[in-house]
């Protein structure tokens, strides 16, 4: 793991536009094909949206598996030009269901976000509980009253001086949890680290490299704000561009043996992307 300067933000998102750029179809396509599946599942009935957190990191792998062989086909393409055009199929965002593939540990990245969001229901519910006058609660449960009678007794709650506090604690556990969570599923495939080691591991890398990951952030940040403006087609490529911005950032960070210097480069030979 390796300690990057401030201007590696910056780079992190020019080596995912070189991995975007470089099969824009199959990053595209594989990364929207991943959110519809996970969309889809929440509809089942009975595990529904459970479901949904559970199967997006073992899909997340898939898509990690694929900036990775694009990455190698780039690395070799430096001496074997013809190998730009070996194929990658959509077969890889499977991969990590197969009874070879680290399942379990992003089974258990999953079941993290799952235990994340049930938290911070739960706190907001005993905050509610506690801040609702008497019988505010049974009212909101009423099926007659109507979603704009519940926003009119919630919002007031909700934007009050004590429930300061309670977002603050909120945007905190985030904070922890994506931490925790930016790396996981790179550490899970690429080392085959175990499930505690790769949430340790990623939070250890986003705060040694905090600065850099600050600009990071605060360029998607903007780069995001075109979404409405764009009616959300922007997403359509943002999302899969940050995606592969995330995997240039894990091989920047986590690099191959034989070090080289950090120049936004992604292609990575196959020691750098084993991990």
């Amino acid at each position: 793991m390796r300690k990057r300067p401030a201007s590696s933000g910056a780079r992190w998102i020019a080596g995912g536009w070189q991995l975007l750029k470089t099969r824009p179809g199959l990053v595209i396509g594989s990364v929207l094909l991943m959110y519809l599946l996970v969309f889809l599942t929440s509809f089942v009935p009975l595990i529904g949206m459970g479901a949904g957190y559970l199967i997006a990191p073992i899909l997340g792998g898939g898509v990690i598996l694929i900036f990775a062989r694009i990455a190698e086909i780039l690395e070799r393409a430096e001496q074997e030009p013809l190998a730009r055009e070996q194929p990658i199929g959509f077969d890889l965002l499977f991969s990590q269901f197969s009874g070879q593939a680290p399942w379990r540990p992003l089974l258990g990245l999953g079941g993290v976000t799952i235990l994340v969001n049930l938290a911070i229901l739960l706190l907001l519910a005993a905050f509610l509980t506690a801040a609702m006058p008497e019988g505010g609660m049974a009212a909101l449960n009423d099926p007659e009253t109507t979603d704009s009678e519940r926003l009119s007794q919630l919002l007031p709650i909700l934007t009050s001086g004590s429930a300061m506090g309670i977002w603050l604690a909120v945007i905190v556990i985030y904070v922890l949890y994506l931490s925790a969570m930016l790396f996981a599923i790179q550490r899970v495939v690429l080392a085959q680290a175990s499930l505690t080691e790769a949430l340790v591991t990623s939070f250890r890398a986003v705060w040694i490299n905090w600065l850099p990951m600050l600009i990071f952030g605060l360029i998607w940040l903007g780069l995001f704000l075109t979404i409405p403006l764009t009616a959300g087609l922007s997403a359509i490529l943002l999302v899969p561009w940050a995606w592969a911005a995330l995997y240039a950032a894990y091989v920047s960070i986590f690099p191959a043996k034989d070090v080289r210097a950090d120049t936004g480069d992604v292609r990575a030979d196959t020691d750098e992307i084993s991990g």
